[in-house]
């Protein structure tokens, strides 16, 4: 066998196990990414694995060391956002709200970076034809946008991740932490023991690790 092809085999063959060991360690997230760092990762893992098996220059050890690298930031990051919030909220952003019981927030605008143009043109692909029609509208770190219709029940708000108190959220309902702690505590609970909480129709909803 001609010795490019066989080169080019080798190069396949340990991309397909570096690739298969990524998705397996990092969950099948990394098929549907939901977050701008997931999709440019996934991007520029593929360019990376990809440029090298047509190019004889490129030597295995190159491409199994340089993939290896940006695979092993990639799970790093994936780890990290997942055990630390305000990582997360480093990498990926948070939620912003454009609208608010049906007032448009206008200084929020620039912070998402979105004009009153693409907020429109947004609205309609998720066949919303009036602005009057709407509620509260939040523009998530994903690029999507979540809507709540006048007359809709509100969704629910993460007042807890990870046993750690979101203040954003909780300012952006007018609740203090002491509120929040007394309630949980009311439930028979302490903050350590909460993997998720959200408070929904004036009830805190509280869900614990599971021993």
């Amino acid at each position: 066998m001609d010795s490019i092809y066989l080169n080019i085999i080798i190069k396949m063959a340990a991309a397909f196990c570096i690739l298969l060991i990524y998705i397996n360690l990092s969950g099948k997230g990394s098929l549907a990414p939901i977050s701008a760092l997931d999709q440019v990762g996934n991007v520029v893992l593929g360019a990376i694995i990809g440029g090298p098996l047509y190019n004889p220059s490129i030597s295995l050890s190159l491409l199994v060391i340089t993939a290896s690298i940006w695979a092993g930031l990639l799970l790093l990051v994936r780890y990290l956002s997942f055990k630390r919030n305000f990582v997360k909220n480093v990498i990926d952003g948070r939620s912003i709200a454009l609208m608010k019981n049906g007032q448009i927030l206008s200084e929020n605008f620039a912070q998402a970076k979105l004009s009153t143009r693409d907020f429109i043109m947004l609205l309609h692909q998720r066949g919303h034809s009036n602005i009057n029609e709407l509620s509260n509208v939040w523009f998530e770190y994903n690029g999507q946008m979540t809507v709540v219709k006048k007359g809709d029940v509100d969704m629910a708000v993460t007042v807890i991740e990870n046993h750690t108190i979101d203040e954003n959220n909780l300012d952006s309902l007018s609740l203090t932490k002491e509120w929040l702690i007394s309630e949980i505590t009311q439930q028979g609970y302490v903050l350590d023991d909460i993997f998720l909480a959200e408070l929904h129709n004036h009830r805190l909803w509280v869900y614990p690790y599971h021993q």
